[in-house]
């Protein structure tokens, strides 16, 4: 796959940048997460090389853009994730690979061994792609700056029980829009990798934040009532396969969030 493939920055998915032509930007309709666990020793090699790896792409005057974030709370230790927005398939044929951008814009000899030193700290690394569920996201825009924090829920479901599990997200959305303190929360479903995966990502930009959001349970109860809200709970987890809540670090330095021809000299 072209783009940052090599950049291999760690689990599961953030929100998108790119915003549509409207009043209120919207979240692209698909993300590609980088995902990696990097060698404890090797933290600094590569942070570097990822910084590299932006300065190339302005040097070059790439279109990527990307959001990249590190594991805080949740996962495993020394693991990032880099997300990368695009509108349609077709646009990844405009993206160059990251040996052609570090080459056209360091030369080959310094390429290589820059490649080679990103390569020497990845311990283990994943991709996929997320398509964008406005229908179930709850109160979906785009966060421009970034927010610090980011908590991301990534629930596998039983393949069977798709239609099933979408309509009780359905009914989380419209429960969450009626309850004040709800946060922002930007769903999605795997298109590549491994498939009947969900993942909600809801930004924050402190922790205290989060102590206003009100439970799911408690949300659905107001909305539909004690025993439906209960029932449509119960629904929902007998499509769970398995599910880990996740909280990630936006790490601006190591992120190009506008991307486009370098600046005239």
């Amino acid at each position: 796959m072209k783009g940052l493939k090599c950049l291999a920055l760690a689990p599961a998915v953030v929100c998108a940048l790119a915003p549509l032509v409207g009043a209120q930007p919207q979240p692209a309709e698909f993300l590609q997460v980088i995902s990696v666990t990097v060698r404890p020793g090797a933290v600094t090699d590569y942070e570097d090389y990822v910084k590299k790896v932006v300065a190339a792409a302005n040097k070059v005057g790439s279109p990527l853009r990307w959001t990249a974030h590190s594991v805080a709370l949740g996962g495993p230790g020394y693991t990032y994730s880099v997300a990368i927005p695009f509108s349609k398939w077709a646009d990844m044929d405009g993206w160059a690979s990251l040996p052609e951008m570090l080459t056209k814009a360091f030369g080959e000899v310094e390429a290589a061994r820059v490649l080679k030193a990103g390569r020497s700290a990845i311990e283990r690394s994943e991709t996929a792609v997320y398509r964008h569920l406005p229908n179930f996201s709850t109160r979906p825009k785009v966060f421009d700056p970034p927010a610090a924090f980011i908590q991301v829920v990534r629930t596998e479901i039983e393949p069977e029980m798709t239609s099933a599990y979408e309509l009780f997200l359905a009914k989380l959305k419209t429960a969450q829009e009626q309850a004040a303190g709800s946060p922002t929360s930007i769903r999605r479903v795997s298109a590549t990798g491994r498939l009947s995966v969900y993942v909600s990502a809801s930004p924050f930009q402190k922790h205290a934040d989060r102590d206003a959001w009100p439970p799911i349970q408690d949300v659905m109860i107001k909305a539909y009532g004690e025993a439906e809200g209960r029932q449509i709970l119960e629904t929902s987890l007998r499509c769970v396969r398995s599910r880990e809540l996740l909280v990630l670090s936006y790490r601006p330095d190591l992120s190009r969030t506008a991307g486009g021809a370098p600046p005239a000299k």
